[in-house]
C-alpha cells in the first residue's frame, strides 16, 4: 500500500507540469493505481529476484557506502559471499494480502490514510482480513502474521530462519529448553506452533497507557503543506517514458536523478520542520551527502490498464556501478489476493503472558530472561508496593504493565526512570 501511495503521489505531482508524452504516461500510473482499491481484496509481494550469481557478484562488486549495507552482513567485513548465502538471499520475498467485505477504497482506514486526525486503526476493523508472509526462494513460509476478525496469529519456522542466517538449526531446541515457563508464548512460536491474541485487548491496553501521557499533536494544514511540498519536488525532477506495450503489457521508466531529488526535498521540507513535534526529534542540518549523483529509476508495468508490476535494480545505488552487475528487486500486484483465513490449530496468549514474553525478550541481554537461575521460585526484583504502583500510574505506565515489567526483573527505581524518560515536559 506505501509503494502503491507513493508512485500515485509522483504521478499526481508530474500532473502539473511536464512533456504531453510524460503527462500521458503519468495519467496512466495514477490510473492503474486508483483500480487497485476497486476489488475487495489485493496482494503485493516484494521479491529479491536476483539469482544467487548475481547477488553473489553484486556482494563482491560493491566496496561503498551504499552497496554494503544492500545485502545484510552476508558482505560483511569484506567476506566474499558463498555460495550457500548468496543461494538463501536469492528469491527472499514479503507478500501481503489484504481482503475485505467491500471495495478496499471504501475500508474507513484505507479511506482517512494520511488525513491527519482522521486515521482508523485497521487491526480492529473486523471486515478486514491482512496477512503478511516472509519466504524463501521455495515458497516456503519462515515467518507469517494474520490478522483475522479482531485476533492476531503468528508463527515461525525458528530453525529455517536459523538456517537462513547460516547457524545450526539445534540452537533453537536448545533456546527452548533454557526458557522459564513465564516465556512459553516463545517456546511455543520456537516449536513451530501458531499463537493468537486479541488485538482489541491490546488496543485498549494501549489506549489506557497512552492517554495518560502527552501525546504530540498533528497539525492537519502541516500534513497539507508536506504532501504539497512533495508533490512540487516530484513534479519538477521525477520523468515518465513510454517504453511500449508488449503482449497485452504496458512497460513505463520512471526516473529521477538522485541526489538532486534528495537536495530539493530537503530544501521543501525543511523550513517546515520546525512545526514536527518534539517527539520526532531534530530535523538534520543538512542533506544526506552520500547519495549517488546520478539518474537512478524502475521499470513500471501495467496490464489492463491496472498496476502489475516494478522492477528496481539495487545496483543503481551502489558508490560504483559495475557493468554488467545487477541486484533487481521486484514489487507484484494481485488483485485477486486469496482470502485470508484463520488457522485452526493456535495456541491462545494472554495479555500478561505476551508482554511477559515482549520484557523477557528485551531483557535478555541482561541475563534476566534465560539464565538458569530465572525460576518461578528465585524473586528477581523486590514487588512493587501499591503505593509504587500508585506513583507509577501517575506517570502514565499502568499497573499491568509494571508488574509486567517488575516480573522481567525490573525495580521500581528501574521503572521510574523509564518513565520519567519517556514523559515529554509540560508546557
Amino acid at each position: 500500500m506505501p509503494v502503491a501511495v507513493t508512485v500515485s503521489v509522483l504521478a499526481t505531482g508530474l500532473a502539473a507540469c511536464g512533456t504531453v508524452e510524460q503527462l500521458s504516461a503519468a495519467q496512466k500510473v495514477s490510473k492503474a493505481f486508483d483500480k487497485v482499491g476497486n476489488g475487495k481484496s489485493a496482494g503485493f509481494t516484494l521479491s529479491i529476484d536476483a539469482t544467487p550469481e548475481q547477488v553473489a557478484a553484486f556482494a563482491r562488486s560493491g566496496k561503498g557506502k551504499h552497496g554494503k549495507g544492500l545485502v545484510g552482513s552476508a558482505r560483511g567485513n569484506g567476506r566474499e559471499m558463498d555460495e550457500k548465502a548468496a543461494k538463501a538471499i536469492s528469491g527472499l520475498s514479503v507478500s501481503v494480502a489484504v481482503s475485505a467485505d467491500k471495495p478496499l477504497k471504501d475500508v474507513e482506514a484505507f479511506k482517512n490514510a494520511g488525513k491527519a486526525g482522521r486515521n482508523t486503526d485497521l487491526t480492529l476493523d473486523k471486515s478486514v482480513r491482512v496477512s503478511y508472509l516472509l519466504a524463501d526462494r521455495n515458497g516456503t513460509a519462515l515467518l507469517e502474521y494474520r490478522q483475522v476478525d479482531g485476533t492476531g496469529y503468528l508463527h515461525a519456522d525458528a530453525k529455517a530462519l536459523v538456517k537462513l542466517v547460516g547457524e545450526d538449526p539445534s540452537v533453537v531446541d536448545e533456546m527452548r529448553e533454557d526458557l522459564p515457563e513465564k516465556l512459553k508464548p516463545v517456546g511455543d512460536v520456537l516449536a513451530g506452533k501458531w499463537v493468537s491474541f486479541d488485538l482489541q485487548s491490546l488496543a485498549d491496553r494501549a489506549k489506557e497507557s497512552d492517554g495518560k501521557k502527552a501525546a504530540p499533536g498533528v497539525d492537519p494544514e502541516l500534513g497539507n503543506q508536506l504532501l504539497n511540498s512533495v508533490k512540487d519536488v516530484l513534479g519538477r525532477t521525477v520523468t515518465y517514458e513510454d517504453k511500449g506495450k508488449k503482449d497485452g503489457t504496458e512497460h513505463l521508466w520512471v526516473s529521477a536523478p538522485a541526489r538532486q531529488l534528495v537536495d530539493e526535498m530537503y530544501k521543501a521540507v525543511k523550513p517546515l520542520s520546525t512545526k514536527f513535534p518534539k517527539q520526532l526529534g531534530g530535523f538534520p542540518d543538512q542533506a544526506p551527502s552520500d547519495v549517488p549523483d546520478r539518474r537512478i529509476g524502475l521499470d513500471l508495468y501495467l496490464k489492463g490498464g491496472a498496476f502489475s508490476s516494478a522492477t528496481f535494480d539495487l545496483a543503481q545505488l551502489a558508490d560504483k556501478v559495475e557493468p554488467g552487475v545487477n541486484f533487481p528487486v521486484k514489487l507484484a500486484f494481485n488483485q485477486a489476493a486469496p482470502n485470508v483465513q484463520a488457522p485452526g490449530d493456535a495456541v491462545k496468549v494472554t495479555d500478561e503472558q505476551l508482554t511477559d514474553a515482549v520484557l523477557g525478550l528485551g531483557s535478555a541481554g541482561t541475563g534476566n530472561a534465560f539464565g538458569p537461575e530465572d525460576t518461578d521460585d528465585v524473586t528477581l526484583a523486590p514487588p512493587l508496593t501499591d503505593a509504587q504502583i500508585k506513583e507509577l500510574a501517575g506517570l502514565g505506565v499502568t499497573e499491568t504493565e509494571a508488574r509486567a515489567f517488575n516480573r522481567a526483573g525490573l525495580t521500581y527505581e528501574d521503572i521510574k526512570e523509564i518513565a520519567q524518560e519517556d514523559t515529554p515536559p509540560r508546557a
